[in-house]
Order: structure tokens, then sequence, then C-alpha cells
């Protein structure tokens, strides 16, 4: 009985044996093809970057030298491209060689850091309004991820918007908020200028191109070039040379960030590595009070909001603001929700009037202080200037308060003579086309003041269920955010 037992046992061996080798065989039949197809693709791909690379050495007077470590490089741009064609070519690879060097290792791991908060968000208001995820990187080129980055024109935040272009997209700018400031609601204003240079040029590199000269400065180049449909590269020529150096910026700044491993990169810690949640409040709130419910510094909860130039939340029922709280690990909700719901009442007595006003030729904040009244140091603090410098053309917030000879008993009797009865206002409508994900809630908070209670009343919803394709109406008082 023993002796079958063990010949059984034998048996069994020999038969997985040589099934454990029938299947090896056939996993390595099967391999084999996919190995030389990937190999094929990857020595295609090889030929194609230097053939390119070839061609541009060519054109310059083989003034240009390009290595086998730029075919590796081209070969990565290549397989970075999804929406957004990316070309190496010799102007990248200058903006490339800088970005990589020692001298900017710092820089580039700081910007690494940054990335971590900043790109998330990006991504995730990239995908809900269909521009491509690549778009992203074009924040570094534009303000390196600091939002409080103000340029010599007076454009400001991480997409540097220019006064009079944030409050054509709806970004407000007073003495307690600049909007252009706030990741969200500047990045969903990046999206529909996108949107509509990308449906007038068809050409995502030209769109892109558009948001550092101008879409009438790139329509312009077109006409002038005579060319119909042109790509980037055929239009560069034409246009300003700032912008000609704009888009290799783009792409090697890409490559570097995407392959940071790969250059020895470290991504720097921030002020902006703890998790976060994201509150709409509808009241006025310090974030001094904020910070000390939850356990960080007033300099970190600035960081995570710094479109508040008061240190105050100035938000209304009407016009609710966004409130992004980091998360540390002894958080007390019960003190986050005292902190939130703590009247503020010099807050809410407090309505702060001013003017914005254009710096003309010749003028200094010092002639502009004393126009209006006011000190250089106020004029330093409303406009988050760190520089007594301003350039012509930039826009300067400037508070006013009352004046004394203005009698304001006489006002009061104006106002009680005024009709007690007001004129109706009628009330316009946006229409929101419901699209795959979109929900009453997500609805709500990209448009300024609309609430779900409103949404339902508006367009006679019942439930929370939405149709994709379904026509939603939003009134047009409350600003598209």
């Amino acid at each position: 009985m023993d002796n079958k037992i063990k010949l059984l046992l034998l048996i069994s061996v020999v038969v997985f044996q040589q099934t454990t080798i029938a299947q090896k065989r056939t996993r390595n039949v099967l391999r084999k093809p996919l190995l030389h197809s990937i190999q094929k693709q990857f020595e295609q791909e090889r030929e194609s970057v230097s053939l390119q690379l070839d061609s541009i050495k060519e054109a310059h007077g083989a003034q240009i030298n390009f290595s086998h470590d730029d075919v590796v490089v081209g070969q990565r741009i290549q397989r970075m491209q999804k929406t957004i064609p990316l070309e190496y070519n010799h102007l990248v690879k200058s903006y490339l060689d800088k970005y990589i060097s020692p001298n900017y290792k710092p820089y580039m791991e700081k910007l690494l850091g940054l990335s971590e908060y900043y790109f998330p968000i990006y991504e995730q208001i990239f995908a809900e309004t269909n521009i491509p995820e690549e778009v992203k990187y074009l924040s570094v080129v534009e303000s390196s991820l600091n939002p409080h980055t103000l340029s010599s024109s007076g454009a400001l935040g991480p997409w540097q918007f220019i006064y009079g272009t944030a409050k054509g997209y709806n970004l407000a700018i007073d003495s307690y908020v600049d909007e252009r400031k706030d990741v969200y609601l500047s990045t969903y204003a990046v999206s529909q200028y996108l949107t509509g240079a990308y449906d007038e040029f068809n050409d995502w590199l030209l769109a892109l191109a558009s948001y550092n000269c101008g879409r009438g400065c790139v329509r312009r180049a077109i006409q002038r070039s005579g060319l119909h449909a042109p790509t980037f590269w055929e239009l560069s020529p034409y246009l300003p040379q700032e912008t000609r150096n704009y888009i290799p910026k783009f792409i090697a700044m890409s490559y570097v960030l995407k392959h940071a491993d790969s250059h020895q990169l470290v991504a720097q810690r921030t002020d902006l590595q703890f998790p976060y949640r994201v509150m709409m409040i509808d009241r006025y709130v310090d974030l001094k009070q904020v910070a000390q419910a939850v356990d960080c510094s007033l300099e970190v909860m600035q960081a995570y909001n710094p479109a508040f130039k008061r240190g105050k939340v100035n938000g209304t029922v009407a016009q609710p603001k966004r409130l992004i709280v980091p998360i540390r690990e002894n958080l007390d909700d019960a003190s986050l929700y005292i902190a939130i719901h703590q009247a503020d009442v010099q807050g809410e007595d407090k309505d702060i009037q001013g003017v914005h006003y254009t710096v003309k030729a010749g003028e200094t904040l010092a002639t502009i202080a004393n126009k209006y009244n006011v000190t250089v140091a106020e004029l330093l603090t409303w406009n988050d200037l760190s520089s007594k410098s301003v350039a012509v053309g930039n826009t300067l917030w400037i508070e006013k308060t009352e004046d004394p000879r203005v009698d304001t008993r006489l006002v009061s009797n104006l106002n009680k003579a005024k009709p007690t009865v007001e004129p109706v206002k009628q009330v316009a409508y946006v229409v929101h086309t419901v699209k795959k994900g979109d929900t009453l809630t997500g609805i709500a908070s990209r448009y300024k003041g609309a609430t779900i209670a409103q949404l339902k009343a508006d367009n006679n919803i019942k439930s929370s269920h939405l149709s994709i394709g379904q026509k939603i109406k939003v009134a047009r008082g409350k600003g598209r955010i």
C-alpha cells in the first residue's frame, strides 16, 4: 500500500513539473512577440526623434549639437503627449538644460513641493471643464506657483490675471479679497478663457500662446503670416519674442517636473503639505480664530487662503466664500465650528468703500497717496505691494473714508425722501448644461451665490437627480466663478 502511494505521488510530481514547463514555454512563446513589438516601437520612436533632431541641426548649419541624451529626452516627451502636441527642439533644449542645471535645483525642488498641493486641484477642475491636464504646467511658467507673484503689468495670482481680465471673468477684487489669488476661482477662469481660445484657433499650443499675448495678437499674427490653420511653430516667427519663448518654456518645464526622478530632483516641504477641508462660508470669519481652532499658525492658514487681504473671510448668504482649512492630527471639530460661527461684529458693521485707480505716466505711489490723502504704507498694504515702485497701467485699490465735509443729516433726509417702493428687478439667467458627473452641489459651487435650494426652486426640481444634457437655469446676478 505504501509503495502505491509513493508511486502516485511520484507520478503527480512528474505531471506537475511537465505542466509547469509547458506553461513556461507557452508564456515565452506569447511573450516574445510582445517584447519584439515593444522593442520595435522603441526603435521607431528613437529613429523618429533622431531624424527630427538631425533636420533641426541641418536647418541651423550644424551649429546645434544633440547628444544621445537628447534622443532619450525627445522619446520621453513624445510619450508624455496626451492632447497637447509636445515637440523637442533646440529652443526647448535651451530651457530644459537650464532647469536641470545645479543652479536651478533648489528652485525646481521647491516647485515640486508646491505642485503636490496645486496640481491635484488643477487636475480636478480641468477634468470637469474638459481642459487638457497638461495645462497645469502653464501655471508654473506664469507664477512659479506663487499666488502673490505680481508682474510689472499688474498681473497677479497663480494664473497671472490683470485687473480688467479678472473682472471680465467675475473675479472679485476689493478691500477684503482678491480672487485672482484663489486657486479654485482663478483656475475656473483660466478654463473658461482657454475653452474660448481653443474654439477659435483649434490648436492647443496657439490657445496657450494667446494666454501670453492675447487672442487678438495671435489673430493678427495669422493674418500677417498668410497661413491657413498654422501650428504654433509655423506661426512663431510672427509672434512677439516673449510668446515665442513661452511655449518652449512650457514644454521644458512639463518635462522636468514629469521626470524629476530622472534628474535627482526631490520635492521640498512647504506650508501646503497638510491634507485640507474645503468649506463654503456665508459669514465673516477671522482666519486667526480658525487657525487657533485647528492648531496651526496664522501664516499657514493664510498660505491656504491667500485671496483674503485682511485676514477675514467676508462671506455672505448671497456670496459665500471658499475657506480652505488644513487638517491637523489633533483637529477639534467643536472648536472649528465655534471659530466659524462666532460673530465678527466689526467685520459685519464695516462696509469698506473704495476706488480702483489706474497709474498714469509720471506718477508714483507718493503722488497718488497725496492725491487721495492716504499714506504710501496704506497703498502698499491694500494692494499687496512689496516695492514702492509701480508701473504705468497698474490698477490700485484705494480705500475711501467718509468725507467730514459731507452733511450726513442732509444725506439722511434725502434718503428718507426717496420712494419706499423699489422697482421690481428683472432677473436674468445663464443656462448650465448638465455633464457627466455634475451634481446640484457641484453646480452651485461653480456660480457665485448659487444655492441648491435656489437651483431647485428656479428649475422646479423635486429631487437631486440630474440627467446628462439637462438645462439648469442659474441667476446671472450670481456671476460664474
